[in-house]
């Protein structure tokens, strides 16, 4: 009987593979100096290891995107806030059913919401996306959660008002939080996906990534609260949860690395007024592509008040 000899593998594929091993190698020979190097001055120089801890805390990786040709011209507008140029996206269907924000996450931009936004336009929905400052086309270079709560209000009474508020990752968190503010006295319902329901904890993941000690990832967070003038304890949704009186549809992926599914049970056990989605197999970001989470998202912000 004959055997087909296997095929070499095309020398395209040979070369993204060998890109895709060297990207790795360099990627985590970085991570491991990185790690060291706060290792040791974090027992060395601990003000100092929670000095360089904070600079890169607060500042995002810069992602710029296009959006595809397929999506409608949105009308780009800058409003100019005391933390620099804050760059916003809108796009207004001819009758508006509902005016809807959108607050994408950390390192993250506009762009990421490019599967939601049509859904939303074919429902009548107005659309106002902005890139937090310090990403996407917007000004600065440094933010946290405070700075996402804090464009979120200038967007709400500059371009406002919004009935409606979605949040992806920290920019649900912010969402989240603001609800239980005077910022978010103006929406009616809003969704969170793969929200983080304690910045505590993300800043514990933060510093156990890089190998900084307790002592030191304390630090880091008292110069966090003194440069935002922010408790970090009160932006858990264990503290404001009860706050917030507008239905919250919750949306989570069981196998989200970046923000551990347990957040979705914080905020189910933290909001009265809440609706859970769990999804499984699409992770932190590709949740953000799937066409059927997308579609429950938009007929929760469709769906009127009595169905909620």
């Amino acid at each position: 009987m004959a055997t087909q000899e296997p095929r070499p593998a095309p020398a395209r594929g040979r070369r993204n593979s060998f890109r895709k091993m060297l990207f790795k190698g360099i990627y985590n020979a970085i991570l491991g100096l990185l790690r060291c190097s706060f290792w040791i001055e974090s027992r060395l120089f601990p003000q100092r290891a929670a000095a360089r801890a904070l600079k890169m805390f607060t500042t995002p990786q810069r992602l710029r995107q296009h959006f595809p040709q397929t999506l409608p011209s949105a009308t780009v507008q800058d409003l100019e806030t005391d933390q620099g140029r804050l760059r916003c996206f809108r796009w207004t269907p001819p009758q508006v059913r509902r005016r809807v924000v959108l607050v994408h996450g950390w390192s993250g931009a506009s762009t990421q919401w490019q599967y939601l936004i049509p859904l939303l336009l074919e429902e009548g929905c107005e659309v106002l996306s902005f890139d937090c400052i310090g990403h996407g086309g917007s000004g600065g270079r440094q933010a946290s959660l405070p700075t996402f709560v804090s464009m979120l209000d200038q967007v709400q009474k500059q371009l406002g008002p919004f009935d409606t508020v979605i949040g992806h990752s920290l920019g649900g968190a912010a969402a989240g939080y603001a609800l239980s503010t005077p910022v978010g006295k103006g929406f009616q319902r809003a969704v969170l996906v793969a929200a983080p329901a304690d910045i505590e904890n993300v800043v514990r993941r933060f510093a156990a990534f890089l190998w900084i000690n307790d002592d030191v990832r304390q630090r880091m967070q008292l110069l966090v609260e003194q440069r935002y003038q922010k408790d970090m304890a009160s932006l858990a949704v264990s503290r404001y949860g009860r706050q917030v009186e507008v239905p919250v549809l919750l949306v989570h992926d069981q196998q989200d690395q970046e923000v551990p599914a347990d957040d979705l049970q914080s905020f189910a056990e933290g909001l009265r007024h809440r609706r859970v989605l769990q999804t499984r197999g699409l992770g932190h970001l590709k949740i953000l592509k799937d066409s059927a989470t997308m579609e429950a998202v938009v007929e929760f912000v469709c769906a009127k008040d009595g169905n909620l």
